[in-house]
């Protein structure tokens, strides 16, 4: 499969043609058409919407983009020709016309403006704009379109890539590309930091598994979530060392890939109750995935995600944290955690530390259509598959299933630890078998589809 290009594109001579037929009238379209007596044109292009994208294609090597700035505005982010170009802060303390010059390497430039939802503390919003595209910096005369209609509107950016999620019908051969799975990371800020230096192993080591594995969906596990950041499982990371290195990886995916990737950017709800991993601790990992999506590569989906198991902390603690992560993003969130305690027979609902099969349900399924469970299936005996199958079995009794969009099993993590994991060391599609034998074994939830199985490692190599 090809590298997934970005179709990004209208014709400007500076004439431009559409080649998407997207109504900036449309009610529900992130951007809309507003007059403004500022604009060149008396209207512009306008959203308020975090990660919303127009998209042009300018028949100039060196060409504007013109905006309105004002009190209410926000920062954007500029793509030129696929590669992050800079961000512009469109704010100023009363509207004026402002321009941005642009210098491409190409006959034909393609140009993404980004909503990044972000803000200066004096700016009373986080509105912004397209309102012109000229081929002079000084003004907006000869040749220049005013209130250009794009080519291409989005909610999001990762909307430019196809979904790396897919569900294998039996295990394949060793000898198929698809036999080797994601193998995502407990990332330790000793493995990060200083980002300088680690990044370049970073990045080569994302793309030595990008040109191993077809496709695939990544998990980065921070650790706990504490004030201002994570645990980084000993030395602190920060939301900006979270999103920078979850840019890093994407970067390395995006250079290597044959086919699309996801990076979920993952918490645990361990450390008991706690003012940073309940509602406001959602709403902030909610943040922390967008500040990701806005510096990193557009051919990357990235995700949220959080390691939820009943044995770590309240069940309404995790409620609330699920419910903040929901209510604050649109993106995808994965629980990949455990189901400690559960039944492995129809029967009993209990589950540990006062958590029931229903809550289990609720926090992968239930809350939210964008949440789907990669559930950790490491124990040899299969008790993990047979917890999960029950609880996939109460989802459809509950008109709420299961979307089991990938299993997790651990064997490069306990090829890292002394003595290995006698009990828990599944290889990656063993936990795939045991979960679909299970599966397979209630009537209910036979032949329910399972994505494919994911890797863990602590660090990167």
């Amino acid at each position: 499969m090809a590298k997934p290009p970005l179709r990004l594109f209208l014709s400007v001579a500076l004439a431009i043609t559409a080649i998407f037929a997207v109504s900036p009238a449309q009610a529900d379209a992130p951007w809309l058409k507003v007059r403004n007596k500022e604009a060149h044109g008396g209207a512009i292009m306008q959203t308020a919407v975090p990660g919303a994208v127009v998209a042009y294609q300018v028949q100039a090597r060196k060409f504007s983009i013109w905006y309105v700035a004002g009190p209410k505005n926000g920062r954007i982010a500029i793509y030129l020709n696929g590669a992050k170009h800079r961000v512009v802060d469109q704010w100023a303390p009363s509207r004026e016309s402002r321009a941005i010059v642009l210098k491409g390497s190409r006959p034909v430039n393609s140009v993404m403006v980004v909503s990044l939802g972000t803000k200066r503390p004096k700016s009373k919003g986080t509105l912004v704009n397209v309102d012109a595209i000229s081929p002079r910096a000084d003004r907006c005369s000869k040749g220049c379109l005013r209130t250009p209609e794009p080519s291409l509107m989005l909610t999001s950016l990762s909307e430019l890539a196809a979904d790396p999620v897919w569900f294998p019908a039996a295990v394949p051969t060793p000898d198929q590309a698809v036999f080797n799975v994601a193998i995502g990371s407990y990332v330790r800020g000793q493995d990060v930091l200083p980002l300088d230096a680690n990044g370049p192993v970073i990045r080569e080591a994302m793309c030595a598994q990008a040109r191993r594995v077809p496709q695939g969906v990544m998990i980065l596990s921070f650790g706990k979530q504490v004030e201002g950041g994570s645990s980084g499982f000993g030395i602190a990371l920060t939301d900006a060392d979270i999103a920078n290195t979850t840019a890093t990886v994407a970067s390395g995916l995006a250079d290597c890939a044959s086919g699309p990737w996801e990076v979920a950017i993952g918490t645990s709800n361990s450390g008991g109750a706690t003012p940073f991993n309940g509602y406001d601790g959602g709403v902030r990992w909610a943040q922390i995935v967008e500040q990701a999506r806005a510096i990193s590569d557009p051919r990357v989906i990235i995700s949220g995600a959080n390691d939820l198991e009943p044995s770590w902390g309240p069940v309404d603690q995790a409620k609330a944290w699920v419910s903040g992560f929901i209510a604050t993003s649109g993106r995808r969130l994965w629980n990949f955690g455990s189901a400690d305690g559960c039944p492995q027979s129809i029967g009993s609902v209990r589950c540990n530390n006062g958590w029931t099969i229903d809550d289990v349900l609720w926090v992968s399924s239930t809350a939210s259509a964008n949440i789907v469970v990669v559930p950790q299936i490491h124990t040899r005996s299969g008790s993990q598959a047979r917890q999960w199958a029950v609880i996939a079995a109460r989802g459809l009794e509950l008109g709420s299933p299961l979307r089991i969009a990938g299993v997790g099993a651990q064997p490069s993590a306990c090829l890292q630890v002394r003595g290995g994991c006698p009990t828990t060391g599944n290889d990656a599609w063993t936990a795939w078998s045991q979960l679909r034998l299970a599966l397979d074994s209630i009537p209910a939830t036979a032949g329910t589809a399972i994505g494919p199985p994911r890797d863990i490692r602590w660090s990167w190599r």
